[in-house]
């Protein structure tokens, strides 16, 4: 219970960012825009590696990279997030087709998803939208689940890919392996 508050509170707050302007009807944010404030929220509480987190190294000095597909169903509600800050760097979509070695965080449908960890560059985050039988997983799964998103967190993966997740962001994931 203690659990779903935290999080709640946290997602909350991201909605409200992505709420409609006062002039117009305030709908709840479902679908698409929910999963991007989770996120946008597993970015605020992600450890990246020093180079990476500071936008430099390989990356050289530059916004926070998201991919994804244009045809991705989340693209639209991503996009929305742009210039939000993540560790002082403004939130950037990108076409994952385009740039993916330079991407902070991937994401990727369970369906699309590699069958098998890809070989990009450490300090990618790769989330994984819905799960797939025989398919990447990705360091994050969002999972839908009685009305509900939830996600799942392999700290292995992230380790190989160089991400530390924050104890608070752990004790809200469905399942941690």
């Amino acid at each position: 219970m203690r659990r779903a508050w935290r999080l709640g509170g946290g997602v909350a707050l991201c909605c409200a960012m992505l709420a409609p302007s006062a002039g117009r009807a305030q709908v709840p944010v479902q679908g698409g825009a929910l999963k991007a404030a989770y996120i946008y929220n597993i970015a605020l509480f992600t450890t990246w590696p020093a180079a990476a987190a500071a936008g430099g190294g390989e990356r050289g000095e530059r916004p926070f990279a998201v991919c994804a597909r244009p045809t991705h169903t989340l693209w639209e509600s991503l996009r929305r997030l742009e210039g939000k800050p993540v560790n002082g760097r403004p939130w950037t979509l990108l076409d994952a087709a385009s740039a993916p070695r330079s991407c902070d965080i991937s994401v990727m449908t369970g369906e699309t998803a590699p069958s098998r960890a890809p070989e990009l560059s450490a300090g990618t985050l790769y989330v994984v939208d819905g799960a797939a039988a025989g398919r990447y997983a990705g360091a994050v799964t969002l999972v839908d689940e009685d009305d509900h998103v939830r996600f799942d967190v392999d700290t292995r993966e992230a380790a190989r890919l160089g991400l530390k997740f924050s104890s608070r962001l752990l004790r809200l994931a469905r399942n941690v392996l």
